[in-house]
């Protein structure tokens, strides 16, 4: 008989250690709750015992039953303990779940090209699409500008960089939308430019898109002037290992046709011109 009972017993306790969550793999089992945080509080099978508990500046928590607990500096997992150990005084075999809901103490940046740079708390899914949107969304200077992702390495003083890019997803499905983690920055730097002088209809600064060549460029700026000419049309760029520029110049003819190479890819800030033809 005493044997039945101690198999029933055993079993009954194997159920609830099946039942209880794993926190184990979780990237915040070993985060310490501060000050300031939010955590969620449920016991399983009591409705009455699901709370929203926010650490006040004494570093405790209030929750029913069992009052006020210090958990400033606990991870997750001694909190659990904890108010299982005190709830054991109420009620039989608790199983208690404790998440952590929002963190001031865990926080990520957004830097560069958006409304409201700045530090903000990092909330549960957070990603890279909600945390632009999160600082006020991209600024008109940064909509065709580069987005990246500096990662610190764990045991390392340093970060990786990602690029991420929003435009292109099917390409780059495995980065366009991130999760972000604590600490990341996140830099919206400024759109680049390219610039059209001389002989076309509307010479001036332009923003740089992706695939941008001289012929759109020469589209984009209104196309040829009464006397520009075809002819006489080359790209201004930056020279790599010089001061200066390296002087490049476009067969229009060919890039009109189609002609592999001819219809050359804009740089940032180069420098289209278009010349008067020779009489």
């Amino acid at each position: 008989m005493h044997k039945s009972v101690f198999v029933i017993l055993f079993i009954f306790l194997s159920l609830l250690v099946i039942a209880k969550p794993n926190h184990a793999d979780e990237p915040s089992e070993q985060y310490k709750v501060g000050v300031d945080d939010t955590l969620y509080i449920s016991v399983q099978g009591e409705e009455n015992l699901k709370a929203t508990s926010p650490v006040t500046s004494d570093g405790s928590i209030s929750f029913p039953y069992i009052g006020v607990v210090y958990v400033k500096g606990l991870t997750l997992t001694e909190i659990e303990k904890e108010l299982t150990k005190r709830l054991s005084n109420y009620l039989k075999y608790p199983v208690v779940s404790v998440t952590l809901s929002t963190s001031k103490s865990m926080k990520y940046f957004v830097y560069g090209e958006v409304r409201n740079p700045g530090r903000s708390i990092l909330e549960d899914n957070m990603t890279v699409i909600k945390a632009i949107s999160a600082a006020g969304g991209i600024t008109p200077d940064g909509l065709y500008g580069s987005i990246k992702l500096r990662r610190k390495q764990k045991d390392k003083n340093e970060y990786k960089e990602i690029n991420i890019d929003l435009k292109n997803t099917k390409e780059s499905s495995s980065n366009c939308d991130m999760p972000i983690e604590t600490e990341d920055i996140l830099v919206i730097e400024r759109s680049r430019n390219f610039f059209v002088y001389g002989e076309v209809m509307r010479p001036g600064k332009f923003t740089l898109e992706d695939n941008t060549t001289v012929l759109k460029a020469i589209s984009v700026a209104g196309g040829f002037a009464k006397y520009g000419s075809p002819d006489r049309v080359k790209i201004l760029r930056t020279a790599q290992s010089k001061v200066g520029y390296e002087n490049i110049k476009v067969d229009m003819k060919g890039a009109v046709k189609g002609e592999a190479g001819k219809d050359i890819r804009l740089e940032s800030d180069d420098i289209v011109i278009v010349s008067e033809g020779i009489l």
